[in-house]
């Protein structure tokens, strides 16, 4: 396939840590050595902002096996005390040149190499010479919330987000928004202005009941929150009183409910301190997804989403637009909405200016990242994880047409009339559990079987690459962990069986498990959220890969930090479900290796993810739709704008594609020119 070295250009994947090592005119007869967590090319490259006509002298993995990693310290310590060599002082320098005592005098890329050897042999001789992080040793998790005895810092954009809340309460505002994208730490940065403005009683409402145990993590461990207690609808069952009794002791309280426990006419019970308490902070989370109302203790009666998405397999936004508003009213001062994805409010009049806290899309974070780096890096005392954006990967986008087959039958179905041409490609020969077993097989059995063959790269295709066959994604240990979108609950049957039936045909995806978590035939098989994230979590631990299947379900709300890469093969025309569903991956995935001090290293297990769609126009048209709605909320418009704000987000997420066997980085013009030609073929049928 012709154009492969633009993939090679742009795909990194999983990097192991090394040493690399030097040599520069500007301080002759010295070698630098240090060690880097991400490419030895990039690290370089930053020192060559101060020694420009650097020698890469010497590379090699810091590693003694795959869970035992060293530093360049130990490598310091042989130079300096088993060959004698001494290191640079800051006297030795001309003040004009920067300084770094990483600088060792007369040593040669030979000690470097005799100096990993020793280290090497140290350790599987026990001389207990050097310091080693060792992933078995490295610190546990947190499985109780136990309250931490250092306050969390917010990074540069939450303290932002946090000043204006302050500016805007001082203003008398009382109904704001934080626009602010998945991973942002919206939960957190809440909290922080909740303690901004002391408030006594928090309540976070939200239609989905999955964040519940993210926002108690958010409340319970961070040292910033002493003093708040977090309770749920379930305590409140217990005891009706609990509110005003905890308030009473002068504890402040985050009560956290969902939308679904307080609809209906009538309050109940249990809800009866919510209604007779003043709440200084009402929180609305996702809030997109939720009823808009100018008054938020304004609930929803009849939440049909659940239904719709089990049995109808509707878009989330169509169900939620069907929804009815009841309204009861909460005592609230102020109301904070929170969304990753607002992009429809935006286009409306609710929120000014001034009520807009946080305007933060990923593009943002990426830039704070580099930011930081150039900023930091070079300086012998921070580490690259010192960065307080480290680990936020970079999403790579493959938009590709489907195989022959598929897209044939797909243009078929088009011609024919069919809106949603993906939910008819992949539908199952039933959608419901049936006694025949036909929801376990798709109606275009061969297409799919073909598709999947290309993505697995035992057979080739001129528009598709098969990713999961490509060398460099499977040396940077990508695509481990792949979420698989599908239009109905049965295709994830029909797939899984498909895959199973036909394992001898592929040549990669026999070796992943199957998690199948929104299929009708074992619809109870994964009851919570947390026993999908548990299996997924000790498959990668018994180091084997995992194919999950789902329609809805996780999309929101949830965070699998092992997912790498997404197969997106359903129907939706909303940038608010798309960008919902795609950032599941955009999560930091770290290691923590730990020496037998506590000295910790982290290794970022995912540097890049990997987005597959098969509809390259929705790619183009959504990307296009939002670098719209961001231009014209900074009050900006026109072509030439657009084109910049375009440009800028390929540069951060590139999107590649293939035609006929020649794979093209796409520009901004590319997309601007497929949504106006799309527009003109559209005709008044198709509107």
């Amino acid at each position: 396939m012709e154009g492969k070295e633009i993939v090679d250009n742009i795909i990194i994947g999983r990097v192991e840590p090394y040493i690399y090592a030097f040599t520069t005119n500007t301080v002759p007869n010295y070698l630098k050595i240090g060690d880097t967590y991400r490419p030895v090319p990039i690290r370089l490259n930053e020192w060559k902002k101060y020694f420009p006509d650097l020698k890469e002298e010497y590379k090699e993995k810091a590693m003694v096996n795959s869970n035992v990693f060293f530093r360049d310290y130990s490598v310091h310590k042989y130079i300096e005390e088993e060959l004698g060599k001494a290191r640079l002082k800051e006297k030795d320098l001309p003040k004009d040149i920067y300084y770094s005592n990483e600088f060792f005098e007369n040593a040669t890329s030979k000690d470097v190499k005799d100096a990993i050897e020793d280290i090497k042999e140290s350790y599987i001789k026990n001389y207990n010479k050097y310091q080693y992080y060792d992933a078995k040793t490295s610190l546990p998790e947190k499985i109780q919330y136990k309250r931490e005895e250092k306050e969390w810092d917010p990074r540069p954009n939450q303290e932002e987000a946090i000043k204006n809340f302050k500016m805007a309460r001082k203003n008398g505002r009382k109904n704001l928004l934080m626009y602010a994208v998945m991973r942002f730490g919206k939960s957190f940065t809440a909290m922080m202005c909740a303690k901004e403005m002391n408030a006594k009683l928090v309540v976070i409402v939200s239609a989905k009941a999955d964040v519940k145990y993210e926002w108690k993590k958010n409340v319970e461990i961070p040292k910033n929150f002493d003093g708040y207690s977090f309770i749920t609808s379930e305590e409140l069952l217990i005891n009706n009183n609990e509110i005003s009794d905890r308030l009473s002791k002068g504890e402040k309280v985050v009560v956290f409910l969902t939308l679904q426990d307080l609809q209906g006419d009538l309050i109940k019970e249990k809800h009866k301190d919510v209604f007779k308490n003043k709440i200084d902070l009402l929180v609305v989370d996702e809030t997109h997804f939720g009823a808009r109302a100018e008054k938020y203790g304004k609930i929803l009666e009849n939440t049909k989403y659940e239904k719709d998405i089990k049995d109808k397999y509707q878009k989330e936004e169509n169900s939620i637009n069907e929804l009815d508003e009841n309204l009861k009213i909460l005592d609230v001062d102020m109301t904070l909405h929170l969304s990753g994805t607002p992009y429809r409010i935006l286009m409306g009049s609710e929120f000014e200016k001034e009520d807009i806290i946080s305007f933060c899309q990923f593009s943002d974070i990426v830039k704070e990242q580099e930011k930081w780096n150039n900023e930091n890096i070079l300086n012998d005392e921070i580490k690259e994880w010192d960065n307080p954006y480290f680990g936020f990967p970079q999403m790579v986008r493959f938009a590709f047409n489907p195989s022959k087959k598929a897209k044939e039958k797909l243009n078929e179905y088009q011609k024919n009339g069919y809106t949603y041409a993906f939910s008819a490609l992949l539908k199952p020969k039933s959608i419901k559990k049936a006694e025949d077993n036909s929801h376990k097989k798709f109606e275009n059995e061969q297409e799919i079987l073909e598709l999947f063959e290309v993505i697995d790269g035992s057979k080739e295709d001129e528009n598709v690459l098969g990713f999961l066959n490509y060398d460099k994604i499977k040396k940077g240990k990508m695509c481990r962990h792949i979420v698989c979108v599908l239009p109905y609950c049965a295709s994830c049957d029909a797939l899984e069986e498909l895959i199973k039936n036909n394992k001898d045909k592929f040549k990669n995806l026999n070796e992943y498990e199957i998690i199948n978590i929104s299929g009708v035939d074992k619809s109870n098989k994964y009851k919570s959220i947390d026993e999908i994230k548990d299996k997924i979590k000790k498959c990668e631990e018994k180091n084997i890969k995992t194919l999950t299947l789902t329609v809805n379900r996780m999309l929101t709300g949830s965070t699998v930090k092992e997912w790498d890469t997404m197969i997106y093969l359903k129907d939706t025309s909303s940038p608010q479900e798309y960008d919902q569903a795609i950032f599941r991956l955009q999560n930091q995935y770290i290691k923590n290796y730990a020496d037998n001090k506590e000295n910790i290293i982290k290794y970022n297990m995912k540097p890049q993810t990997l987005l597959v769609d098969f509809d390259p126009y929705r790619m183009f048209a959504l990307q296009e739709q939002k670098s719209k709605i961001y231009n014209v909320n900074i009050e900006k418009s026109g072509n030439l704008l657009l084109e910049e704000r375009l440009k800028d987000e390929l540069r951060i997420s590139p999107i590649i594609t293939i035609n006929k066997n020649k794979i093209v980085e796409i520009k901004p013009k590319n997309i601007m020119d497929a949504v106006s030609e799309y527009s003109k073929e559209k005709g008044v049928m198709d509107e």
